[in-house]
């Protein structure tokens, strides 16, 4: 019989050494980084800040309140929370924002959230489903007027979040292993979510990775992305909306899209998430676009452009020059001492984008395995944290130009993108869950299940050959859109 040891190595060979087309494709944008060869192109700039005092204010173009297309998830997403609904208000005395706890500089100061959330709701009216009496109503029946029910009852200022488009897309995956006894993923549920909502001209992308794993963290991550996207849509997005504005008045939306994410999640007594909102808008200037961003925690945002490549929004967020702890997400809304968050990396970001851009989200489980140092890439030596950064960035370029295989073809679209990136990371880590999904690490040779300490010997003799194979196991979510207007017949 095999020996687990030998089964191990098998899993090694098989899956962590790359084709001869991948290795290609990972040496030319390592070694043309590392010897200097790597031209920087002229991409737009970064800007961030604290506060939306701190960042420069554009003018907003004229913005249509008519939503295209809406999706959530993973399994019903932000939809699955948030049974009673607060008033959303911008002038409401019972709240304290975020933006208004600056001192002299606009940095943001110890923060004490007012939880007065359970004060003043409104019930959700459901109309429950009638069944005649005289027809039968069979399950794919139930299942149409289900839909068609879903599809009436606005949740988070949305009347249909099941409207994906090729443009405004987003996924979610476990990485974790599959118990080959039990068959259960660890790490169920799924504790990311996610939402993207676009309108004619303009999208709101919001992603949440509940930290740690279980029923509370997933509910905190749920609850956050639908707290934001419902602050957003009712404020920003309303017919009440004034004439003109900046992008300092959409900083100060997302600061308070964020207050009420936090106090959602104490609503629905859910832990820790991290929470990244990007509001993409169009300029004055005709054809001219710009992402606003607010994130506290480790989901990082980006934009790919054909001509510049991949660029991080988020990077403000994080010192670039040194080396993170990758179990630290660095920030996070939800009871962090009971009541308020940790709000230590909370950033304001905006670059101008193109038409054509896409920007996406992604949670930790996607960006960590874009690390050259966690996912191993081909010849590469030691690095700094800032050669790090940059290689990651070249790493994900190189995969939306020439996918997973290196051969092609270019993603076009927030759709492709969502996909590939997602099958990148399920691929990269496919050692790693065979490794765990052996059943010897559960049973003895004799068909018996090993007892509990049995099995953490089992798994303490594996521990240095996980060291060796590359990715890390984890959920992983994608949420994206391709800037530009949308047309309905298309």
């Amino acid at each position: 019989m095999t020996s687990l040891k030998q089964k191990v190595f098998g899993f090694i060979r098989q899956f962590s050494s790359p084709s001869s087309q991948e290795e290609t494709s990972t040496e030319n944008f390592i070694q043309n980084y590392l010897r200097g060869k790597e031209i920087r192109r002229n991409e737009p700039d970064i800007l961030h800040g604290r506060s939306p005092q701190e960042l420069p204010p554009r003018s907003i173009g004229k913005l249509s309140h008519v939503i295209f297309y809406a999706m959530t998830g993973p399994d019903g997403g932000l939809t699955t929370v948030n049974k009673q609904e607060k008033h959303v208000s911008t002038s409401d005395p019972d709240i304290h924002f975020i933006d208004d706890q600056t001192d002299n500089v606009g940095v943001i100061q110890d923060v004490n959230f007012n939880v007065s959330y359970n004060q003043s709701f409104k019930e959700k009216k459901f109309i429950p489903l009638q069944k005649s009496e005289s027809a039968p109503m069979y399950q794919e029946d139930i299942k149409e007027k289900n839909e068609e029910h879903e599809r009436n009852v606005e949740v988070a200022g949305v009347l249909n979040w099941k409207n994906p488009h090729n443009r405004a897309y987003g996924s979610s995956t476990t990485l974790y292993e599959l118990h080959p006894l039990t068959k259960i993923n660890a790490g169920e549920p799924i504790a990311d979510c996610f939402a993207v909502v676009a309108r004619e001209n303009s999208a709101i992308l919001v992603l949440a990775d509940g930290v740690n794993w279980g029923q509370k963290a997933c509910i905190a991550a749920r609850a956050a992305v639908h707290g934001c996207v419902d602050y957003l849509n009712k404020s920003m997005f309303s017919l009440a909306v004034r004439e003109s504005f900046t992008t300092t008045d959409i900083f100060l939306s997302l600061l308070r899209s964020f207050n009420f994410a936090h106090n959602l999640i104490l609503q629905e007594e859910g832990m820790l998430t991290t929470l990244t909102a990007v509001v993409v808008l169009p300029l004055t200037t005709c054809g001219k676009y710009i992402a606003c961003c607010c994130n506290v925690g480790d989901s990082l945002a980006y934009v790919y452009n054909s001509r510049y490549g991949v660029r991080e929004i988020t990077q403000g967020s994080h010192d670039v020059h040194s080396t993170r702890d990758m179990r630290d997400a660095l920030g996070a809304l939800g009871p962090v001492d009971g009541q308020n968050p940790e709000l230590t990396n909370l950033t304001l970001a905006m670059t101008e984008v193109e038409l054509g851009d896409l920007v996406f989200i992604t949670s930790d489980g996607v960006s960590d395995n874009l690390d050259p140092v966690i996912g191993k890439f081909a010849g590469l030596p030691t690095v700094e944290a800032y050669q790090r950064h940059r290689l990651t960035l070249l790493r994900t370029e190189d995969l939306l130009r020439n996918g997973v295989s290196g051969k092609g073809p270019s993603v076009t679209n927030a759709k492709e993108l969502v996909v590939n990136l997602l099958d990148f990371v399920t691929r990269l880590t496919a050692a790693k869950r065979h490794i765990l999904e052996d059943v010897d690490l559960y049973i003895n040779n004799d068909g018996k299940d090993l007892s509990r300490g049995e099995q953490r010997v089992r798994r303490r003799e594996i521990n240095g050959k996980l060291g060796m194979v590359p990715g890390k196991l984890d959920h992983a979510t994608v949420v994206a859109y391709s800037v530009g207007e949308f047309d309905v017949s298309t």
